[in-house]
């Protein structure tokens, strides 16, 4: 009974620093700065029909990649968190590009065309495409 108790507690001492460890390393993480990587371009409307067409292969080549798109304004707003949002208009009057910026832009006028860099996290049917992170790109 001893040998298997102490083979047990072992086994639970080895789990417990393993899990410690992973925790650890998630927690310290550090974010992703998307002004430093190099973008996939492309134009919303490019995207927004990456997407509708074929959702599998628009994730492959887009989600949890860097995405600087162009494309006209549609609106502009504020989220639950405070953080600035834009819509890029599509030709689909239903469907938009939601752009969620990581500092505040300042004002965009609806109509006017701009290029965003942000984060692609996915695409979220009969609604939008979304990408977060966002920053304005000169």
């Amino acid at each position: 009974m001893k040998k298997w108790t102490k083979i047990i507690l072992t086994l639970v001492l080895v789990g417990a620093v393993t899990g410690g460890i992973i925790v650890y390393r998630i927690f310290t993480k550090p974010h992703r700065d998307v002004t430093t990587e190099k973008a996939i371009a492309i134009k919303a409307q490019a995207l927004f029909e990456a997407f509708k067409n074929d959702e599998a292969a628009a994730n492959t080549k887009y989600l949890d990649k860097a995405i600087e798109i162009e494309g006209e304004v549609l609106d502009q707003s504020t989220n639950q968190d405070g953080q600035s949002v834009v819509n890029f208009k599509t030709d689909d009057a239903f469907f938009v590009i939601n752009c969620t910026f990581k500092t505040n832009p300042g004002e965009l006028k609806p109509g006017t065309t701009i290029r965003f860099k942000g984060i692609c996290t996915g695409y979220i049917p009969d609604a939008n495409v979304v990408i977060n992170e966002g920053v304005l790109v000169p």
